[in-house]
């Protein structure tokens, strides 16, 4: 097994370490963004016969890609679901997603609109706003967020950024005011849970999505290009501060 970090995240630095990868791998498992890049470095890898499988966030229709994530549509109405019933009144809610080409961020955001849709019209959802996966940028966003609407009732983060949302909401004196929901346990979003400044964390199974990722690349890999899809969508975790 090999595992590499990318530091530079753009699809070409993702296509090309994809392609490099193959040279000595019989499967590839990526975290990546949908872009035609990406899909073209997909294309080639399966035609040489290297199953492709897309991790946490989908790259193609599963029929297409193996995938090993969460029905992200169900994790973004979960995550209005605990607003609607948490805040003490309708108001306004906003977004932060990391990066849009992501396409679990965009369910995520489809999701968690479609929900207040369909039960809780009364809420404000405003304009998504990206971070571009940078501490520094959702931080920025939200301190702007703050200012734009000083009555604001929530914060779903619903893509990278949490650590930048978590400070500008401390230093602004927000934190515990502003309802917030984000991603994965972690040390900063625990503790972002037991001081009160975070609510709810949505959170991957990631022993789990390990053991399905691992294993359905050993079996793609001894099906030689048969054997169907090996997509498993596992279920998703939810803490708060009362069962970290």
């Amino acid at each position: 097994m090999r595992i590499e970090l990318l530091d530079d995240l753009s699809p070409q630095n993702t296509a090309s370490r994809m392609l490099l990868l193959s040279e000595t791998c019989d499967a590839v498992g990526v975290v990546a963004a949908v872009h035609p890049l990406v899909l073209e470095a997909v294309e080639t890898l399966q035609h040489q016969g290297k199953p492709v499988f897309a991790l946490i966030s989908q790259i193609a229709p599963t029929g297409q890609v193996h995938f090993i994530g969460l029905d992200n549509w169900k994790v973004g109405r979960t995550a209005a679901w605990m607003f609607e019933h948490v805040c003490d009144q309708p108001g306004k809610l906003g977004i932060l997603v990391g990066n849009p080409r992501y396409q679990c961020q965009e369910m995520n955001e489809s999701g968690f609109r479609s929900y207040f849709r369909e039960f809780a019209s009364d809420f404000t959802i405003l304009e998504p706003r990206s971070t571009f996966e940078s501490k520094a940028v959702a931080e920025e966003m939200t301190e702007n967020l703050l200012k734009e609407h000083p009555d604001l009732r929530g914060l779903y983060v619903a893509g990278g950024g949490i650590s930048g949302a978590l400070e500008a909401l401390r230093a602004t004196g927000n934190a515990g005011k502003v309802m917030l929901v984000g991603y994965e346990l972690m040390e900063v979003t625990k503790q972002a849970l037991l001081d009160g400044t975070m609510t709810f964390v949505i959170s991957h199974p990631l022993g789990r999505l390990a053991d399905e990722a691992l294993t359905g690349m050993v079996r793609s890999v001894k099906a030689k290009g048969g054997g169907g899809n090996f997509t498993s969508v596992l279920p998703f975790e939810i803490y708060t501060r009362e069962n970290i």
